[in-house]
């Protein structure tokens, strides 16, 4: 008697503790109750208690911010040092044992032990795993459990059992259990029918026993509209988690969960309030349980590590200098060549307009200084070029610049159709930058200037291009490599057959080594010593691009070797390695760059601006209040302007921006009465779309809808379904089944796209 009081004085005095403790902001449902348990889940010295919090933390690690691995193992050894000799645990540690305990302890060891992998602790958990599954076959009376070996069989221990020992490995095949199923129901309860239910879902599932669709509807009335204690609910809704997908009517039940929550502090708790004659409130099993719900339900957090399915965008915009250009490596003095590329990739990554014009603006003051170093040298120079090339891809130059850098190439021709350096003559590459420039600023193939170019660099090699060099009436051809050989093959791509083509595309073929392309297969070093070249990226990329328009396709090979030296860092640091990898990789990359859980994990972490157009504020307004009451106060309301300055949620109509621009996987059209979002096609009536996006300052989910539809946008913010969402995108939409013209839970569906 004088333990239980004392108990009941020790719980007392926890939930006042908690509830003392200032409100910070608002916190997590997941981080929360986590927080609780790893606080207070063993504070009872039950047994049943620790196996639950061991159960429900094992369950939330990795969705939550905290790594709970230590608590789990601390907790598990704990578990395991109160095991009886007979493999058995009782009611508190020492006690005798029983089943109900003993299955419950059961079910935390199958949780945790694969937290206890490549550990010296493995086999003492599996041990005492083992044990446990002994006791509990040893305890069998007839064909069920009771509490305690050789008692009556009664619902509650055999259904608990059933549970875990479908978390061990075991099926309805096996002998115990099938005896055990084919009289669980007529087992007497001394449980209430509501937790009966939830808790004989439980097991079936880990049993792998299949349940009629009827059970589960049963079971989603019973939450829908029965008055529920907090351990009801929160065993209810775990057990709709593990039969449903995050639809509307699960996250609205998640959602009920959260409004009969407790909140002290950063933890998060539920409390039954006791009933006669029990006079202690349980804190630990319906936050257990809820967690458990909640965690189905919750993506993990990734850590977003580089693997196999990022592409490196941040790190390419890291290495802009503060002129606005890149160097070859990052920190290195701004280079024309270098800018060219790295503006590519920020364009096939997402829009970064302030980055992209800084750049623009640094290139348009090196064109100058460009072209006179041109004129005063007499040659096409590379930076030129370049600058050229970039500002004609953002169509920064006027028809009258166009038409004057079309004198300038030309007032540098050493002979007709040859463009090359003074000292050694006409050169390829030199000449085919000329082709490739004045045909990108509107030259006609047919002009005389470029018709003898091509002539000359067909003339000149039946294989690849190099430095060129002539003397008297004998030319010569040294150092072919696959740069000169790319810049030649592309220039002349336009404008000559493919018959010409081949014999030079057969030579880059023959060219790859080690994966990809080198600049050189082999060379000397300047000890004349024998060297074999190393594949780079932007080669490798570069004759990929040019080879697959041939009928020749290098893509996995090329997936491969890109991804491989971006993944071991070999090309860190390198910008025009980095931007080859990206162009390269947002061709082809199987995986989009954001998705709705980036978009949820920034929510957590980071503020927003609820960007609108005008006449959707009353919505803005409605949502960011939504949001606060679940995010806290970090959430502001500005114009649509501000999507590519900061994390945002547009509330936005199918005409008001071109979502694609922000993510690169998704399509989105508008085809009378429909919506087509990549090639799959939906009703436009009553429908909303969430959509990821990306930009240089962070995440941007885009909520598209109709005017109509505003009160199924709000909904959405309103039952917290952004906690949960996750995938490519999300078609919401609703059906007026009863007519009533009011839109219902159970009238709005959730589909996740491709």
């Amino acid at each position: 008697m004088r333990k239980a009081s004392a108990l009941r004085i020790t719980v007392v005095i926890l939930l006042w503790m908690i509830m003392l403790v200032p409100l910070a902001v608002a916190v997590p449902i997941t981080d929360g109750s986590a927080g609780f348990l790893r606080r207070f889940g063993e504070s009872s010295g039950q047994i049943r208690h620790i196996s639950l919090t061991i159960v429900a933390l094992s369950e939330a690690n990795g969705k939550v911010r905290d790594d709970l691995t230590p608590k789990i193992r601390d907790l598990t050894r704990d578990l395991i040092s109160y095991q009886n000799p007979d493999g058995g645990w009782g009611y508190f540690p020492g006690s005798v044992s029983n089943v109900l305990d003993t299955s419950y302890a059961l079910i935390a060891l199958s949780e945790s032990e694969r937290y206890f992998e490549n550990t010296d602790d493995f086999f003492k958990v599996k041990d005492a795993r083992e044990k446990a599954v002994d006791f509990i076959r040893s305890s069998l009376t007839g064909k069920a459990w009771g509490y305690v070996s050789g008692t009556s069989p009664m619902f509650y221990p055999t259904v608990v059992v059933l549970w875990a020992l479908g978390e061990s490995g075991f099926n309805a095949t096996d002998p115990d259990v099938s005896s055990a199923l084919s009289v669980l129901d007529d087992l007497p309860r001394y449980v209430d029918d509501k937790t009966a239910l939830g808790l004989k879902l439980i097991a079936f599932k880990f049993l792998g026993v299949p349940v009629e669709n009827f059970t589960v509807g049963e079971l989603m009335g019973i939450l829908e509209n029965d008055e529920l204690s907090p351990t009801q609910r929160a065993i209810l809704t775990y057990a709709l988690t593990l039969y449903s997908e995050p639809t509307f009517e699960v996250v609205a039940q998640i959602a009920e969960l959260d409004r009969i929550k407790h909140v002290g502090g950063n933890m998060v708790f539920w409390a039954d309030t006791p009933e006669y004659p029990i006079s202690i409130t349980d804190t630990v099993t319906p936050t257990a349980y809820a967690l458990l719900a909640v965690s189905q339900l919750v993506p993990s957090i990734e850590s977003a590590p580089t693997g196999s399915e990022e592409i490196p965008c941040d790190e390419l915009i890291s290495y802009q200098n503060p002129d606005g250009g890149w160097g070859v490596y990052a920190g290195s003095p701004s280079n024309e060549e270098a800018t060219y590329y790295a503006l590519l990739a920020v364009e096939a990554c997402y829009p970064a307009p302030d980055v992209v014009e800084k750049a623009l603006n640094w290139t348009e003051g090196r064109f100058k200084d460009d072209e006179i170093l041109v004129l005063n040298e007499s040659r096409l120079t590379v930076g030129y070029y370049y600058s050229l090339m970039t500002l004609l891809h953002f169509d920064r130059l006027s028809e009258g610049e166009k038409k004057h850098a079309v004198q300038v190439i030309k007032s540098v021709e050493m002979e007709k159709g040859k463009w090359g350096i003074k000292g050694l003559g006409p050169q390829p590459a030199e000449t085919a930058m000329a082709i490739s420039a004045l045909l990108a600023l509107g030259v006609e193939p047919s002009d005389p200037d470029i018709k003898a170019a091509k002539e000359w660099l067909i003339s000149i090699s039946s294989t690849g291009w190099g430095l060129y060099y002539q003397v008297g009436i004998y030319p010569f051809m040294f150092d072919l490599n696959v740069l000169d050989t790319l810049t030649v093959l592309k220039a002349l791509e336009p404008i000559a057959s493919e018959d010409e083509l081949r014999p030079h595309i057969n030579w880059l073929v023959s060219q790859r080594s080690g994966g990809g392309w080198p600049y050189m297969v082999e060379y000397s070093d300047f000890n004349g010593t024998g060297m074999k070249g190393k594949p780079r990226v932007d080669l490798t990329v570069e004759a990929t691009l040019f080879l697959s328009k041939h009928g020749l396709d290098y893509t996995e090979e090329t997936l491969e070797f890109v991804r491989g030296m971006r993944d071991s860092g070999a090309i860190a640091n390198d910008t025009i390695e980095t931007a080859s990898a990206i162009i390269f990789l947002s061709k082809y990359e199987r995986a989009p760059m954001v998705d709705l859980s980036d978009v949820r994990n920034a929510l957590e972490t980071s503020s927003f601006a609820i960007t609108v157009p005008e006449r959707r504020i009353g919505d803005a307004k409605a949502v960011m209040a939504y949001l606060e009451e679940d995010f806290g106060s970090k959430f502001s309301l500005g114009p649509l302007s501000l999507i590519d300055s900061v994390n945002s949620i547009a509330l936005v109509g199918y005409g008001d921006i071109d979502v694609s621009r922000y993510n690169r996987r998704v399509s989105l059209s508008v085809a009378g009465d429909n919506v087509i979002i990549n090639d799959f096609t939906y009703p436009r009536e009553n429908t909303v779309l969430l959509i990821p996006g990306r930009t240089a300052r962070g995440v941007v989910l885009f909520v598209v809808y109709d005017d109509s539809a505003a009160d199924i946008a709000r909904l959405i913010f309103d039952i917290g379904y952004v906690r949960y969402m996750q995938g490519n995108a999300v078609v919401v939409h609703f059906e007026d089944r009863n007519g009533d013209g009011k839109v219902q839970l159970n009238e709005v569906t959730a589909e996740t796209v491709g």
